[in-house]
């Protein structure tokens, strides 16, 4: 019976992040940008599990995010490197006494995928030299961290408890 319910659990849970990713609500949203939803999800699974799975959770989520988004730059390498990093921390029998050092996880990780993005868009765009370019990317990361920041201890702490439980 534990089994079905970790099934069901993820089953949720990808759900409820396609979910929030299509309708994000207004109320967690700083001047219309939503948190790093990858970044959220992807943390409470890479503390629990090998670097494999972590790993091809990380590329199928990866893919997964891309396909709602038409450019060319890919949220994939970034998931990838974050998730071998967070599985190599990994929560063996470690308790995490603070649930806000998952937000600073997820801040450091939020901003990682950012710059990650950033970068390919000037080496895509070849748009080094545009400071317009630079000043909405720089608010775009900022915001996107603080919201993410404030949201990730619940939602990865709630994913990671509920995760150990079953």
């Amino acid at each position: 019976m534990p089994k079905n319910n970790k099934k069901i659990l993820i089953f949720l849970n990808l759900i409820c992040l396609q979910f929030c990713i299509i309708t994000a609500p207004d109320w967690l949203k700083i001047n219309g940008i939503t948190p790093c939803w990858p970044v959220i999800l992807l943390l409470p699974f890479s503390l629990q599990n090998s670097r494999l799975n972590s790993a091809i959770a990380a590329v199928l989520l990866g893919i997964f995010i891309d396909s709602f988004t038409i450019g060319d730059v890919s949220y994939v390498p970034s998931l990838l490197l974050l998730s071998v990093a967070w599985s190599t921390y990994r929560l063996h029998n470690k308790k995490i006494e603070l649930f806000l050092n998952i937000g600073l996880m997820a801040i450091l990780g939020t901003a990682f995928v950012g710059f990650s993005i950033w970068i390919q868009k000037i080496f895509l765009y070849n748009v080094l030299r545009n400071n317009w370019f630079h000043s909405w990317s720089i608010f775009v990361l900022i915001s996107e961290v603080i919201i993410t920041g404030l949201v990730a201890p619940f939602f990865s702490s709630w994913l990671l408890l509920a995760n150990k439980k079953n």
